[in-house]
């Protein structure tokens, strides 16, 4: 009995255990849930990590170009502007999508002036990011406040949320940050993006039929000829006339046979007798 009972309560123990580690709220099961759902989104990330930045209410802000490097790498910084590495991407669930620019920058490239008037946003106010395949983000501003240079809370993901941030120095002495946050709005998907499995199929345009077009007679001259109306046959043949007979054909009756005539045998040649002359007509007796 008491080993029956050990052996209930060992089998208990194992449940509870595989319970927690194969339960729908365990760590392993958030674990692969999260390996699943980074394998999607890196399956359908653009190849490029270059974005555009577009913000309607400062000057030169205006499809600037905005590179992906580390935070301690100034090149993008001088460029145009810096996404900060490891801050999310627009196409990834609640990322907090981090640039950085400068105030005055640097005269001759993209960083001059380029976050000049960020202080200028207010809430509402639009800011657009664009990746490299097209698809256009909308986003919306919802806070505008200074913080300090080692206030890296900033750069973290608010729950449920996706969200970019937009930061520059203060002036005159650069010491403290002006941050901008807005939440995305609208995703528009540009030509190089890949459709949903759910969107609906497009209809196949219908072939082309050719109407028929119709042919007009042209009609008749005057004076000439009139097509002569067809005349039904007769049902029955007509009477057929005999024919007028041909007499027979007579056969000649047979020629007398002719009397061979033999040659008469020529003779000698004869010498030609001179013909008698004849008398010379008498004068005319003379008139007197």
């Amino acid at each position: 009995m008491v080993s029956v009972l050990a052996l209930l309560i060992v089998l208990a123990g194992l449940g509870l255990v595989a319970y927690s580690l194969f339960g729908e709220n365990s760590p392993l099961s958030k674990a692969v849930s999260t390996a699943t759902s980074d394998e999607e989104v890196a399956a359908s990330a653009p190849k490029e990590t270059t974005l555009k930045l577009t913000v309607p209410k400062m000057e030169r802000v205006r499809d600037l170009n905005v590179y992906d490097t580390p935070w301690d790498d100034e090149s993008a910084l001088e460029a145009g502007a810096q996404h900060v590495q490891d801050t999310g991407f627009p196409w990834e669930d609640e990322a907090n999508v981090f640039i950085a620019g400068h105030r005055l920058g640097y005269l001759g490239t993209d960083s001059y002036l380029v976050f000049w008037d960020l202080d200028k946003l207010e809430e509402g106010d639009e800011v657009f990011l664009t990746d490299s395949e097209g698809t256009r983000y909308t986003y919306e501003v919802f806070t505008n406040y200074v913080t300090g240079p080692y206030d890296w809370s900033v750069t973290e993901p608010v729950s449920g949320k996706d969200i970019v941030t937009l930061q520059t120095c203060t002036l005159p002495d650069y010491s403290d940050r002006i941050i901008v946050q807005a939440e995305l709005t609208e995703v528009e998907p540009g030509e190089g993006a890949e459709p949903e499995e759910d969107e609906p199929e497009r209809d196949e345009p219908a072939q082309y039929e050719p109407e028929p077009v119709p042919v007009e007679q042209a009609p008749l001259e005057p004076g000439a000829a009139e097509p002569l109306p067809e005349e039904p046959l007769p049902e029955e043949p007509l009477p057929q006339e005999p024919l007028p007979e041909e007499p027979l054909p007579v056969e000649p009756e047979p020629a007398a046979p002719v009397q061979e005539v033999e040659p008469l045998p020529v003779g000698p040649a004869q010498e030609a007798q001179p013909l008698p002359a004849e008398p010379a007509p008498a004068a005319p007796a003379p008139i007197g």
